[in-house]
């Protein structure tokens, strides 16, 4: 399960069930921080929270594979994470989660900032 997207999951989960932080941290039993730090992508669950999260989702009707990460992402997330591009990293994991309008918006205005 370690190449599961946790924080778009969570953020998918509390959306299809009308759940506010303090809710889904109260079905899993750990606190509204750690559904912060999950979402913002600063911390992954524990495993237990994983395997509850996955049954949460399963439930509500949630496909686990379309919130798998392909191979590339993580290893460009890693080899950006481990040279201490924190900043990019952080970048490069919201560009992966936009929208397809977006992401052309987004490169349109990256190549408008090279010139």
């Amino acid at each position: 399960m370690k190449d599961i997207d946790w924080s778009l999951l969570v953020n998918d989960i509390q959306d299809n069930n009308f759940l506010s932080q303090t809710d889904l941290s109260a079905m899993l039993k750990v606190s509204q921080q750690s559904i912060s730090n999950w979402q913002g992508g600063t911390r992954n669950p524990s495993a237990d929270a994983k395997r509850k999260l996955v049954e949460i989702a399963s439930k509500s009707g949630i496909d686990i594979k379309k919130y798998r990460m392909e191979p590339e992402v993580r290893a460009i997330s890693k080899y950006i994470d481990t040279e201490k591009g924190g900043e990019l990293v952080r970048i490069f994991e919201q560009y992966t989660r936009m929208s397809q309008v977006n992401k052309k918006k987004f490169m349109e205005y990256a190549v408008k900032l090279s010139r």
